[in-house]
């Protein structure tokens, strides 16, 4: 019987002659470092002929890295209310057709360019981004923080959605109430919500703490990164892409 439960229990351990994975293809370090240049590029650029070759590499690069492009564009169908607003904001205080369509799509391609950079992202798994960031000498703590909230994000609206399907189940069709109505249910969805997420974050504090957590300055890795020549091939694309960029945008505003 005991030879039996030894055997069991070896059958759910890896093999000890198998090393443990490593992520090769491609390495996360050189997505953090294209959207790092290609969030700055967004956030200072304020011209929307500018930020249009930004937009086409962040388009690029979500479809090589395989991104969900498709989620982002649904996700963009809400913000076309806002593009119009701004454009005809500015229309109406500068008194310029054209300047209103241009400041509102150079709103519109900036918050697509950060959304695209998040897809980049969103293409690697969890661990692997982690590992990066402490590859990268970040501390452990935070890699684990920005680990920690991308799962919680999720949850929090997974919380939500379940207060309001059971609001609906009620009896209450939120779509026939008015709109100041619906803001305060919102509202009142919104604490309980939000002090669920704090009491899930505080459990898991307090797990992490009876566990160790944070005990050591430095911690190992079951899968270290490795760069390999393709690796470092894209890390000098990347470097040469933003020189190009660069060396572009000034020859633009020195002699357009």
């Amino acid at each position: 019987m005991l030879n039996k439960n030894r055997a069991v229990g070896a059958a759910f351990l890896p093999p000890a002659h198998k090393k443990p994975p490593a992520y090769h293809n491609p390495d996360p370090r050189v997505a953090f470092l294209f959207v790092f240049l290609l969030s700055t590029a967004g956030v200072l650029l304020r011209d929307a002929l500018l930020l249009t070759p930004v937009l086409l590499s962040a388009v690029a690069a979500a479809i090589c890295a395989r991104a969900p492009v498709g989620q982002v564009l649904k996700r963009l169908r809400g913000l076309w209310i806002m593009l119009l607003s701004v454009t005809a904001l500015q229309t109406l205080f500068s008194g310029n057709i054209l300047h209103g369509l241009l400041v509102g799509a150079a709103v519109l391609e900036r918050l697509v360019i950060l959304m695209l950079g998040g897809a980049v992202l969103a293409a690697w798994p969890g661990h692997a981004l982690v590992q990066g960031m402490l590859q990268l000498r970040l501390p452990y703590q935070l890699a684990f923080m920005v680990s920690a909230g991308l799962r919680f994000v999720p949850q929090f609206g997974e919380c939500f959605r379940d207060s309001l399907t059971a609001i609906q189940l009620r009896g209450v069709d939120l779509r026939r109430l008015k709109l100041k109505v619906r803001l305060r249910i919102y509202t009142w969805l919104l604490m309980p919500t939000v002090a669920m997420g704090v009491s899930r974050a505080k459990s898991t504090a307090m797990a992490m703490e009876l566990r160790g957590f944070g005990a050591h300055e430095k911690r190992g890795s079951y899968a270290p990164l490795r760069m390999q020549a393709k690796d470092w091939l894209a890390f000098a694309g990347i470097l040469f892409w933003a020189a190009g960029l660069a060396a572009g945008i000034i020859l633009w505003r020195t002699y357009a």
